[in-house]
């Protein structure tokens, strides 16, 4: 195949990105705004089997989480998922993956957009329309003046995302202590409620999405054959352990109930756990808001970027300014969300971006498959059969929830 991977030349992408801002960026994708929303939904589904419900979406996504690994080694280029099936099963197969890819970035933006809107009217009185703009202006603004500022910035952001999540589990340290609470979740004493376990799962889900979004960095990391795999798999097992504790500390809440009710869980579990204020935690939320917004227009920019340079998008989309960013890419990512958000019902569109990750997913853990069966030794031909694996869990769970959907269970 060939690939077009610029090496840092002129006109191609700036290489500043090491391990440790990778995995800060996949953290931050990762989390984003979603935990601090979905904790109580699953829950509320779940009840104290909501941690079982977190570590099943975690089995699921680190599966194909090694395929993204596996694949990121033969194929270091910005268009990723979309990549990789091209090389797999063709042009055709390649571009809706992209635009899937793409579609799931500017949307999950858009719903963030309209939550931080959401947040800033409890401190500001800022008509929502210019709330949006004026963020989205921003963020296109940072994006577009470097990677290192813009995946700098979301780092710092990542952080203070992570020290909320650890302020709240010290807070909760109390319920993790007890037995009850693990026997609850894990234990074999009272009978699995296994289709609420499943429906809390795909709720899960949609808190994993984000790990992948780190191949897209390709062309602007130091040695990526090395370390984009470390840097998949270390985001997931970060996240995975946040989640896990706080989905034990939210199901053995005082009150769950309360939870599963609240459009603010986290804050709802801190006045919960310590009886006190949670304005600060409120206030840090927004904080963790703009950077999934800034996250995943970086991912999206770059996604359309790599995606020209395949040829799978309008060569325009390949251009890169002077501070040596897809300048293009960024705007027209930007102006998506901002009519997404200003126009649509995201509810609807935001269900649907679960399905369509995992069909996104399906399709990687087939390319796995069908290269490494090409391959007569390697990392791929030794990998397929988890490629195989992947596209079993991720198909059956697509296809369950597009019957979802379409009103059939």
């Amino acid at each position: 195949m060939n690939l077009k991977v610029d090496n840092g030349g002129e006109h191609g992408l700036k290489r500043v990105l090491g391990l440790t801002l990778l995995i800060l960026y996949g953290v931050g994708v990762t989390v984003g705004a979603g935990i601090f929303v979905l904790i109580g939904s699953v829950v509320g589904v779940a009840g104290p089997r909501a941690p079982l419900a977190f570590l099943l979406a975690a089995a699921i996504a680190g599966v194909t989480a090694v395929s993204y690994a596996t694949l990121s080694r033969g194929f270091p280029a910005a268009a990723g998922a979309s990549l990789y099936v091209k090389a797999a099963l063709g042009r055709a197969a390649g571009f809706p993956v992209g635009i899937g890819v793409a579609l799931v970035g500017i949307v999950s933006s858009a719903t963030i957009m309209l939550g931080f809107t959401g947040y800033l009217a409890e401190l500001l009185a800022v008509p929502q329309p210019l709330a949006i703009v004026g963020g989205l202006v921003l963020t296109g603004l940072l994006v577009q003046r470097g990677v290192s500022e813009s995946v700098g910035a979301a780092a710092v952001l990542t952080v203070v995302e992570i020290g909320i999540l650890l302020v709240v589990i010290v807070a909760g340290a109390p319920v993790l202590a007890t037995a009850e609470v693990w026997t609850a979740a894990f234990g074999t004493g009272s009978a699995l409620p296994v289709t609420a376990v499943v429906s809390a799962a795909v709720l899960a889900f949609f808190a994993f999405i984000g790990f992948e979004d780190i191949v897209n960095m390709a062309e602007e990391t130091v040695d990526p054959a090395r370390v984009m795999g470390r840097a998949i798999i270390g985001t997931l097992a970060i996240s995975t352990a946040l989640y896990l504790l706080l989905a034990l500390i939210a199901a053995g809440a005082p009150d769950p109930a309360a939870l599963a009710a609240s459009g603010a869980p986290l804050a709802t579990m801190w006045q919960q756990l310590t009886g006190q204020s949670s304005a600060w935690l409120s206030t840090l939320a927004l904080i963790a808001v703009v950077n999934g917004v800034i996250v995943q227009t970086i991912m999206a920019s770059r996604l359309l970027y790599g995606m020209a340079r395949e040829e799978m998008m309008p060569a325009p989309l390949a251009r890169v300014g002077r501070r040596r960013t897809p300048y293009v890419a960024i705007w027209l990512v930007v102006v998506l969300i901002a009519i997404l958000a200003l126009t649509l019902p995201i509810e609807t569109l935001a269900r649907a971006t679960t399905t369509v990750t995992l069909l996104v997913f399906a399709a990687v853990n087939l390319a796995l498959l069908v290269l490494g069966s090409r391959e007569k030794e390697g990392p791929l031909r030794r990998r397929r059969w988890i490629g195989a694996l992947g596209l079993a869990l991720t198909a059956g769970l697509a296809i369950r929830e597009i019957l979802s959907l379409l009103g059939v269970i």
